[in-house]
């Protein structure tokens, strides 16, 4: 692609060095001036001031994120980059093999981990979820439906999400081609159902699939019942259910409960306890009490920003504490995050906070279909901590 046919980000003197160690991320602040018409899909060369090219990037002109790196370097931008990357990262998927693992629910594209940031593409049995979240992504619209249509027969859902949207300039919308008010899929070997979007993410939490199976079998290895927080639609109560553990499992949404219901209906599990609550009130059901050989804490993202932090630490020890005094000797306290902010050693705190003598057994994260560029430290958002009771 000719660098004459774009526009240019300048770069301020003193905007630092940039390169893939650092992250694929360029600030407002590191921005001198744009130089020339703006591509209407926010394709541009990053320049520093004496005009050298440094790499190619998306332009979100209204985001403080300005723009989100697509290569590095001199070297020009292949006319059908975007289809070349679609590519590698759908047959990516295919090498790991999920079909004979029992799964056809898994993420297909993870943004920039696919060099596609803004673009999510989530797999649901013979459905596809697009996710649009920038400008340039979403521009790009037709372009992707032109791509997927002959290479998938199965319904499409085109979401652009309402917070993304609110902060690249754009409208939040869905649309369906052909969809289906439910998504249906399998998860080693477990037959799922999830409501189509609008929905929590994309629908299922496919980042927490292999973590899920772990869990279940330390469960079943280390004995007594599970209790699963924050539940959604039964991901960890169910396949701790099929390993033969008793399971209590609690979610403050009603629907969310009659999809597990349905789940476990659905695959013959049956003896799930079931509690609508809200994790951050008094756990006050009497199923609740315990003790459990395994607690998983899985709340969902209350750390959007930075200063999230302290009041979120505040409330997750809250909840945790109260699970501590519910927890078995010996016993396993899963906590989860699937906020960048709060990171690994927000956890440790949080364990520390319990007074419960804790000892970390075990970190994990997202799985292989959610790769991470290296230096991208806002990718790696998903942080599971295993601790046990000594």
């Amino acid at each position: 692609m000719s660098a004459s046919s774009v526009v240019r980000v300048e770069l301020r003197r003193d905007a630092g060095r940039i390169g893939p160690e650092l992250g694929p991320w360029l600030r407002r602040t590191q921005i001198a001036r744009f130089l020339g018409s703006p591509d209407p899909h926010g394709l541009a060369q990053i320049v520093d001031r004496r005009g050298e090219l440094l790499g190619w990037g998306l332009v979100s002109a209204v985001s403080n994120i300005t723009v989100r790196m697509l290569a590095f370097g001199s070297a020009p931008l292949p006319e059908d980059w975007l289809q070349q990357r679609l590519v590698r990262a759908f047959a990516g998927r295919e090498r790991y093999g999920f079909a004979a693992q029992g799964t056809t629910g898994m993420r297909m594209v993870n943004s920039e981990g696919d060099g596609l940031p803004g673009l999510v593409v989530d797999r649901y049995g013979d459905a596809l979820v697009v996710q649009l979240g920038t400008a340039p992504m979403a521009a790009r619209e037709l372009e992707l439906l032109e791509w997927l249509r002959p290479r998938w027969s199965g319904a499409l859902h085109v979401v652009v999400p309402d917070a993304a949207a609110k902060h690249e300039g754009m409208t939040g919308s869905i649309r369906d081609e052909h969809g289906a008010a439910t998504l249906s899929f399998s998860e080693h070997g477990l037959a799922l159902e999830v409501a189509a979007p609008p929905s929590q993410k994309t629908g299922a939490y496919h980042d927490q699939r292999a973590n899920r199976r772990i869990v279940a079998k330390l469960a079943r290895a280390h004995g007594g019942a599970l209790l699963d927080v924050g539940c959604h639609v039964g991901g960890f109560a169910l396949h701790a259910r099929r390993e033969g553990v008793d399971v209590v499992a609690l979610d403050r949404s009603r629907g969310a409960l009659e999809h597990a219901r349905a789940n476990a209906a659905r695959n013959a599990l049956d003896g799930i306890v079931w509690v609508e609550a809200d994790m951050f009130e008094p756990l006050r059901d009497p199923a609740l009490a315990g003790p459990f050989g395994t607690i998983v804490l899985d709340p969902p993202k209350i750390a959007v920003r930075r200063s999230d932090v302290e009041r979120a630490q505040q409330a997750m020890s809250r909840v945790a504490t109260e699970l501590a005094l519910r927890l078995a000797d010996g016993g396993h306290l899963v906590l989860c995050s699937c906020s960048h902010h709060l990171g690994r050693e927000s956890l440790d705190r949080i364990a520390l906070a319990t007074g419960a003598e804790l000892t970390r057994v075990m970190t994990l994260g997202a799985g292989v279909d959610h790769p991470i560029a290296p230096g991208h430290r806002e990718g790696e958002y998903l942080r599971v901590n295993v601790y046990q009771r000594r």
